[in-house]
């Protein structure tokens, strides 16, 4: 937004009371009734001072016209805040050291102005300078000069421009001892003297004030007109804070100049010599010292050879407008003279003229606000100032009253340029100034100011041009007001039928045949009209018939890719006319965003049947819809297990580990392999196994060490041994709850200690792939190796607990980063399928119309319509439990290719979507799941086969990179190709080579059938899962917070059980009718407990028979009774999940699975219960029967709650645990 809009919108307040708080004063300015105001953008307060913006300028203007604004009895200043000063530009840094005459050359040279174009008026401090250019400066030009100034050295030091804001205050001096505030005041106020209302007004010292205004407009007039006050002329100038007495010495003349004025009325007066306000100029402490009469001083006896000292009256060569050289002289004078109009009239008069040619032994000079005078004589110095002093004492003013077009005509600069030139030349040399629409005329004398205004009033001429009703047209296009710019000399005014032309006399003929001339010349122009492509269809389509009324104009319409609307060609008039029409149907035109979310919504809406439902709903509701944003393709390749396959073939594998070939070492030695128990010996292998950790820690990937990790789950332990494939511990690892394990008690056989070996074996794996670098390798190695002897000493009971507690806190950061598995072009991939999907499931259409109820009628039909041919199938098969990589792609791919959706929960899955996509869509999935059905499960191909590749000795591919090639192989693949560690590999199943493409090397790959000792491997169950058929139930993520939250606080609160159960997995249960139940219930609860917390998250233990049962129809009564009633025949929930997870309350099934369930239950109000009661009792100090909501086996710290009504608990989590064996 530009400044000056937001100038518009911005007022200033100032004279708040501090009581009144920032809430009161931004309620009161949005106010519209009493302050005239309206929505505020901001509010910027600083004492009793405050800036309001508002949301648009005609509330701004409206607050500004509506006075007074009063606010709690007190009344409140407001005015427009002080814009930039086109006039003024103020210097920061410089140096104080620097001279005048530098700092003058240095302006003159960045600004390229004159000495007389400029006024300096430095800082006391001589660090600021404040630059008062005579004419308003643009903003264009005040960038280029400040850019100039920025770049250009002054004295050594980088000055910094800054335009300031304009002043609303002014000093004044010169004024009478008895001159009073209230007296200033009541002379500034007057309208007639350019004043204003005035806001404060401040005594300084003797003969100087300040006065304040409330408009910053005021000063300009002021400034613009002379002043007298109790018979003293006032010296006024404008007023900054940093301008103190002795920042006014001013280094170049200044034309501001103004008389005062007496309204319509002429009026004509001499000024004499007491009456003229000539002020004299000490340089030497650069202030200015008023005096009411013209001061004349003199200099005699130069101390250094006679030449005129730097005193009170002198001034500096340097400052001087040298007129006439001579030599120096031991006698002068100076006359003071500060108002630039005389000086100038006295520049150009006669009288000096004559003076220089009669007078050739003196010189006389003209500086900035004085006339200097030297010569030989000192009789001769005062003859001259006495003539000097008769011709300006002789100066006189009138004042001339026009109308308001006069005015502008006289203020123009051509004008008053060629008016000058013509009194000049009738020997009237004067000058003029308007102000209000008051000529102020001066010249050398009475008699020639009367002369100067008559022959000005006879300069000026009128006359009228009569205008056809062909040519009228013309007066209102942006051409005439072009040509009327550029006619010099002249004021033109017109109306309906005639124009009013203002001019000086002789060019009337001149200015009639220029304004004929452009009135008869036809103009054609061509516009452009630009407009979102969706407007100029619906303007093409619906307002046709407008479009072909405006014949006198050609009319294109422009539908390339840079630029969208109409261009328009004929006469200026006319599509003048015609361009303000089509804009005005333009910016009627409404538009509206419609989003649907549905599947398949953006293919259903480009093929046939949308397209024509759009079509209808175009015609029909009279709008246009543009289909811009809605992107559907079809899916180029229709095999989609093919393409699945594909897809696949472009993941990046990672190996476990390598030799040369793959610039890797080889696998573990036997002497960090080793895992007997009963081994003792730990300095043998010294150096060598140090060397040995060292090359195995040299090759893992550097990783991050990640926050957060998880305390309570940990992956589930690997019965192989190290020198086993790494990776299929890392992919096929379960994640269970895990605290470092008890010592093995005095005595404890190694078959009881299996179970912490095994876990310690899967400490050190990972330890070992944890965060290494080469710079601190010797210390890893040497960690290592720590790892491998306490494993070696860990039927040490003694001291197997801290070695573990050691070894899992590094293999926990291996944990908490993982492998990175996914280049960035699988990524890509991935992410360009997932897109694809969801843009067929968004439809983001613009309607445009021209009535608003019309948009609401396409949004409401087109959901009709897309509502109404949405349908759901289902196809259920076992095998869709458990899916691979490839097989969740294929799904995809089913999700892509048909556009529609598909949720897989448990054995079940459920196709929706428009009902023809669904139909294809479910064809494919039977395909699908019949071909799934014959393949081998990814478990059963790591169960039954073996890949390895051979280079020193057989290495195995890692689990998915087995699966992966046993496919390729069942498939009949020749030849494949595969990436590994994000290098480029193919694999010959015709030579059966494996060929690294990047180096040419070639290794032996070869495909074992496992023995049956091979055939044991640790993978994780298949997800048989007890809620799998359930759609409202959803297992939670084990990354989630959500997961870590349950997972924690059951762990915080099972005591005796700690280190002895392990979390297998934890559900969230979703049934919205068991939910609403309770919420009516807790809603009723609260009515009238006395206990403002009447919920509580307990848990209830159960057996598997029961979990299904209580998932659909929650907790019942009924039931109660099987494992305990002795606090009441109700349900039972326990405080402490240490109670739920007994055996008694939920006994382990075949697979030593127990549950618990996550329950939030109203507690409300609660007593003591007993075995006898079948529901709550009775409060005995109520005056109505109410019942108690629960009962406890204990008031004071109960740790069981039971209920008697089955709403009050809802089943929220169902965790799956097991007991640790041990």
């Amino acid at each position: 937004m530009s400044e000056e809009i937001l100038e518009e919108r911005t007022v200033e307040v100032s004279e708040i009371p501090a009581a009144i708080e920032d809430e009161l004063l931004a309620l009161y300015f949005e106010n519209k009734r009493r302050s005239g105001g309206g929505p505020l953008v901001s509010l910027n307060r600083s004492g009793s001072c405050a800036v309001l913006v508002f949301e648009e300028a005609e509330v701004a203007a409206r607050v500004l016209a509506k006075a007074p604004h009063m606010l709690q009895g007190v009344g409140l200043t407001v005015r427009k805040k002080a814009s930039k000063d086109p006039g003024k530009l103020l210097l920061r840094g410089i140096n104080p050291s620097t001279s005048l005459d530098l700092l003058e050359l240095y302006v003159e040279n960045v600004t390229g102005m004159k000495d007389g174009e400029y006024t300096l008026y430095p800082s006391q401090w001589k660090d600021l300078v404040l630059i008062h250019f005579h004419r308003p400066i643009s903003k264009e030009e005040i960038q280029s000069l400040a850019a100039r100034i920025s770049a250009k050295l002054l004295d050594g030091a980088t000055i910094h421009p800054e335009q300031i804001e304009q002043t609303d205050t002014i000093l004044v001096e010169n004024l009478c001892p008895s001159t009073t505030e209230d007296m200033l005041t009541l002379y500034f106020e007057s309208r007639r003297r350019g004043g204003g209302e005035v806001k404060d007004v401040k005594m300084i010292s003797d003969g100087r004030a300040k006065v304040t205004f409330v408009d910053f407009e005021t000063v300009d007039s002021i400034l613009k007109k002379t002043h007298t006050l109790e018979g003293c002329n006032l010296n006024i100038q404008f007023y900054y804070d940093f301008m103190e007495r002795r920042a006014n010495h001013r280094l170049s003349p200044t034309n501001d100049m103004g008389i005062v004025s007496d309204n319509n009325v002429e009026h004509v007066s001499s000024l004499r010599r007491e009456e003229s306000p000539l002020i004299a100029m000490d340089t030497s402490v650069s202030e200015i010292l008023p005096t009411s009469v013209c001061t004349v001083e003199r200099v005699e006896g130069a101390r250094d050879g006679g030449g005129p000292a730097v005193g009170a009256g002198a001034v500096e060569p340097s400052k001087m407008n040298i007129v006439r050289g001579a030599p120096s002289t031991p006698f002068s004078g100076r006359i003071s003279l500060p108002d630039p109009v005389k000086l100038g009239l006295f520049k150009s008069s006669l009288l000096f003229q004559d003076l220089q040619k009669s007078h050739p032994s003196f010189d006389i000079r003209i500086t900035d606000s004085a006339v200097e005078i030297s010569g030989t004589s000192q009789p001769g110095v005062e003859q001259l100032k006495s003539q000097i002093l008769e011709l300006l004492s002789e100066i006189a003013q009138a004042h001339l009253t026009f109308d308001v077009e006069k005015a502008k005509l006289l203020v123009r600069e051509d004008v008053k340029d060629r008016l000058l030139e013509h009194l000049k030349r009738q020997a009237l040399p004067s000058t003029y100034t308007v102000s209000d629409c008051v000529l102020t005329v001066t010249s050398s004398s009475l008699k020639a100011v009367n002369e100067a205004c008559k022959f000005i009033k006879s300069l000026i001429c009128e006359f009228n041009i009569a205008v056809t009703p062909e040519y009228e047209c013309m007066l209102y296009s942006k051409e005439w007001l072009g040509f009327l710019d550029s006619l010099g000399f002249c004021s033109v005014t017109n109306t309906e039928d005639e124009i009013k032309v203002m001019t000086l006399a002789g060019m009337e003929d001149e200015k009639t045949l220029s304004i004929i001339g452009f009135l008869s010349t036809p103009i054609q122009v061509e516009t452009v009209i630009t407009m979102e492509p969706g407007r100029l269809k619906y303007i093409q389509n619906h307002r046709h018939e407008l479009l072909a009324d405006m014949e006198p104009v050609s009319i294109f319409p422009l539908e390339s890719e840079d630029v969208t609307g109409f261009r328009l060609h004929g006469n200026a008039n006319a599509c003048q006319i015609v361009d303000e029409l089509l804009r005005s149907v333009v910016n009627s035109v409404l538009t509206r965003t419609i989003t649907v979310n549905q599947p398949g919504v953006a293919r259903f809406l480009v093929e046939e049947e949308g397209t024509s439902i759009l079509g209808e709903m175009q015609a029909k509701f009279q709008v246009y819809i543009g289909m811009e944003k809605v992107h559907w393709e079809p899916l180029e390749d229709q095999d989609i297990f093919e393409l699945a396959w594909k897809l696949t073939s472009q993941q990046n594998f990672k190996r476990s580990s390598s030799d040369s070939h793959h610039d890797s070492v080889h696998p573990l030695s036997p002497a960090l392999n080793r895992t007997d128990a009963n081994s003792k010996d730990t300095d043998g292998a010294g150096r060598e196994l140090i060397e040995e950790a060292k090359r195995l820690v040299s090759v893992i990937d550097p990783v991050q060490d990640l926050d957060g990790e998880d305390l309570y789950t940990a992956p589930e332990p690997m019965a192989h041994s190290l020198s086993d494939d790494t990776d299929n511990q890392a992919n096929d690892s379960a994640m269970v709850v895990e605290e470092p394990l008890q010592p093995a008690a005095e005595g404890q056989d190694n078959e009881e200690l299996q179970v912490e070996d095994e876990e310690l074996a899967c400490a050190r794996q990972r330890s070992l792939e944890a965060v290494m670098t080469p710079t601190y390798l010797e210390e890893d190695a040497m960690m290592s190796l720590a790892i491998q002897y306490s494993m070696e000493h860990n039927s040490c009971a003694a001291g197997a607990d801290d070695e573990l507690q050691k070894v899992l806190e590094i293999s926990k950061k291996a944990i908490r980063h993982g492998n990175t598995t996914n280049t960035q072009l699988e990524q890509a991939i991935h992410i360009s399928l997932q897109d694809a999907i969801k843009a067929a499931n968004t439809a983001e259409i613009h309607v445009f119309a021209g009535y608003n109820h019309d948009l609401i009628r396409v949004d409401i039909a087109l959901g009709k319509k897309v509502s109404l041919r949405q349908c759901q199938e289902k196809v259920e098969h076992k095998c869709l439990k458990s899916l691979s990589e490839h097989q969740k792609k294929c799904v995809d791919l089913v999700r892509r290719k048909h556009a529609v959706e598909v949720q897989i929960q448990g054995t079940t899955a459920t196709v929706s979507g428009f009902k023809d996509f669904v139909s294809g869509a479910v064809a494919d999935m039977k395909k699908l799941v019949k071909k799934i059905s014959n393949m081998e499960s990814d478990s059963e191909i790591l169960r039954n086969v073996q890949w390895v590749w051979h280079d020193l000795q057989p290495t195995p591919y890692p689990p998915d990179a087995t699966v992966f090639i046993e496919n390729a192989w069942k498939m009949r693949q020749k030849k494949i190709n595969i990436v590994f560690d994000d290098g480029p590999y193919s694999i010959n199943f015709e030579k059966m080579e494996e060929c690294n493409i990047s180096s040419g090397k070639s290794v032996r790959v070869e495909r074992k059938i496992l023995s049956s000792v091979d055939l044991y491997m640790d993978m994780p169950d298949e997800d048989y899962s007890l809620l799998s058929n359930l759609p409202e139930a959803s297992r939670v993520d084990e990354d989630s917070d959500e997961f870590q939250d349950v997972v924690k606080e059951f762990y915080d609160s099972i005591q005796d059980y700690h280190n002895k159960i392990k979390i297998i997995k934890v559900d969230k249960l979703v049934n919205t009718l068991l939910c609403n139940q309770y919420k009516l219930k807790k809603a009723s609860m609260l009515q009238n407990a006395t206990d403002p917390e009447v919920e509580r998250t307990l848990y209830h233990g159960t057996s598997e028979t029961s979990v299904k049962e209580i998932c659909v129809h929650g907790f019942n009564r009924s039931f109660c009774g099987k494992n305990a009633t002795v606090y009441g025949q109700g349900v039972y929930f326990a405080v402490n999940s240490s109670v739920s997870v007994s055996d008694q309350y939920s006994p382990p099934n075949a697979d030593g699975h127990k549950y618990v369930f996550v329950t939030k239950v109203l507690t409300g109000d609660f007593t003591t219960g007993r075995h006898e009661m079948k529901t709550a009792p009775l409060k005995e100090d109520s005056d109505i029967p109410l019942r108690y909501h629960s009962v406890v086996d204990n008031e004071n710290s109960p740790t069981l709650f039971v209920i008697f009504n089955d709403t009050q608990a809802y089943p929220e989590y169902l965790i799956t645990c097991q007991k640790i064996r041990g």
